[in-house]
């Protein structure tokens, strides 16, 4: 190992790469009449949907406590945004649905272009119904609603006590809840009930809810990890080995104790095909090749593991993400999922 430590690799690259665009110098990439080119970038995540007036809604947070909604239409134009500000937690994408569940309002921005917050309508928020009618209720929502957010709560409650004599008091008591937002068409209302709704409303079924992603799906083989959609028109075409470096990962706290790695790195060379183009470009990243927890391959065979670093935490690319519509007249292109491009 000591001998391989930062050793350089002298492989040729075969000629046919030579020309590739490097997307880390360059937020466009070009080739014939098609043009790629980076629409959004965020500090978490990127949340993506498509209306039904097939128009996609971007969600990005730019900066901290921050939320940033784009508006692209089917020319591939952004025509509208929109901008809250309020902690992460406090915030739900439902659908093209905006949440704000502190202040128990909602956008129906993305259907409407309405950018003013609407009151939600709620129902038993002082959990004073009894059993009875709380479930009459959620009989009453569950048939009725397009889709449903669940949020676990938890807060102290009046519960009464019977003191000596006729008279009443109450006293305060721990309760755990649920906040059931039912959506319908553009209306909005909350349910909050204490009944058991977990067999019904499972996790993953509000883990599908939140999945508001165009190049991804709930992989239930895997843990219900997320996974890239395999699309035909993206082609890993060559790795590019350039050095060959022992690097020290720090342990993940307690007392793990750190440990080394041999990464390669180089450059991932990938086609993207757009009608009748194809966009060349390469990308500079890490290499394992003794573990295989990206889903890249090359010629049929999965390489490793890549990153785009070589520190704790390693930031790891899974795949690349295509995604087009018979009614848009662009595509989305995505090399990670804080980054979005779009062709056209």
């Amino acid at each position: 190992m000591s001998y391989f430590k930062n050793k350089t690799i002298n492989e040729e690259l075969p000629q046919e790469f030579k020309r590739y665009q490097s997307i880390d110098s360059s937020k466009t990439i070009i080739s014939g009449n098609a043009t790629m080119s980076l629409l959004q970038e965020s500090t978490e995540e990127i949340q993506s949907f498509l209306t039904p007036d097939h128009h996609v809604i971007v969600y990005t947070v730019p900066d901290k406590n921050i939320h940033s909604f784009f508006k692209v239409n089917r020319s591939g134009n952004i025509i509208d945004s929109l901008t809250i500000n309020a902690r992460p937690a406090e915030i739900a994408f439902v659908k093209g649905f905006i949440l704000d569940k502190k202040n128990h309002q909602y956008y129906p921005w993305s259907f409407t272009g309405n950018k003013k917050p609407v009151n939600i309508t709620m129902q038993n928020s002082d959990l004073a119904w009894n059993e009875e009618r709380q479930q009459k209720q959620l009989s009453a929502i569950v048939g009725d609603s397009a889709f449903i957010y669940v949020d676990y709560r938890s807060g102290d409650t009046p519960a009464p006590r019977k003191q000596s004599g006729e008279a009443m008091q109450t006293t305060q008591a721990m309760t755990t809840y649920a906040i059931l937002t039912s959506f319908k068409h553009d209306k909005c209302t909350q349910l909050y009930t204490t009944i058991d709704i977990s067999e019904k409303f499972p996790y993953s079924y509000t883990e599908n809810l939140l999945l508001n992603n165009l190049f991804k799906y709930i992989n239930t083989s895997s843990r219900n990890t997320k996974a890239f959609i395999k699309a035909k028109e993206i082609r890993y075409r060559h790795f590019q080995k350039l050095k060959y470096e022992k690097v020290h990962f720090s342990g993940s706290g307690g007392y793990n104790p750190g440990f080394d790695e041999m990464l390669y790195s180089g450059n991932l060379f990938t086609d993207v095909t757009y009608k009748n183009d194809t966009l060349r470009m390469k990308e500079f990243m890490y290499l394992d090749d003794k573990w295989h927890q990206s889903f890249i391959e090359i010629n049929g065979k999965n390489i490793g593991t890549l990153t785009k670093n070589k520190v704790q935490p390693p930031e790891h690319i899974d795949a690349y993400g295509y995604y087009s519509h018979p009614k848009l007249e662009y595509a989305l292109f995505t090399t990670n999922d804080k980054k979005i491009y779009i062709i056209k």
